[in-house]
């Protein structure tokens, strides 16, 4: 991850206008979210930094429909629940997706219906062609965070 990942990344955080967004940029910078890495690809330090400003690009690119703050919220917080902070890590769900919209919870930010749904099933459910069209944001979050980790 380069000094340009971690400034983008708050930059775009921080146009958030949501009650609680200081709390997750300040966690974000406490936390290892900025050192550490993905399980399975981006695996080096910064590694889930770089993957998720790189899923976020990559749902501009293919959906520029879709509210910039929502892929904002979606694609940099989609793996928040492999961070490690004390006092933080321990969050009732043992489901990746499930994790990270809890740990949003407890550090006071809301989610939308769309943002909930798209962040905590974003890893094992491939949404069917009915459920693309209720949830974009979910389907382009699942498709594109594909991507990236297969880049």
């Amino acid at each position: 991850m380069t000094g340009t990942t971690k400034t983008e990344i708050i930059s775009l955080l921080s146009e958030v206008d949501r009650e609680g967004i200081g709390n997750v940029i300040a966690y974000l910078d406490e936390s290892d979210y900025f050192t550490t890495h993905c399980y399975h690809h981006h695996r080096y330090e910064g590694g889930l930094a770089d993957h998720s400003l790189d899923v976020y690009h990559r749902m501009r690119e293919t959906a520029p429909e879709l509210p910039d703050e929502s892929c904002r919220i979606a694609a940099l917080l989609h793996d928040l629940c492999t961070t490690r902070l004390e006092g933080y890590n321990e969050v009732e769900s043992h489901h990746h997706g499930k994790r990270s919209v809890e740990l949003l919870k407890v550090l006071g930010f809301e989610l939308t219906e769309d943002e909930w749904i798209a962040i905590s099933r974003h890893m094992h459910h491939v949404p069917t062609a009915e459920q693309n069209e209720q949830n974009m944001l979910w389907y382009y979050l699942h498709k594109c965070d594909k991507e990236s980790a297969n880049a």
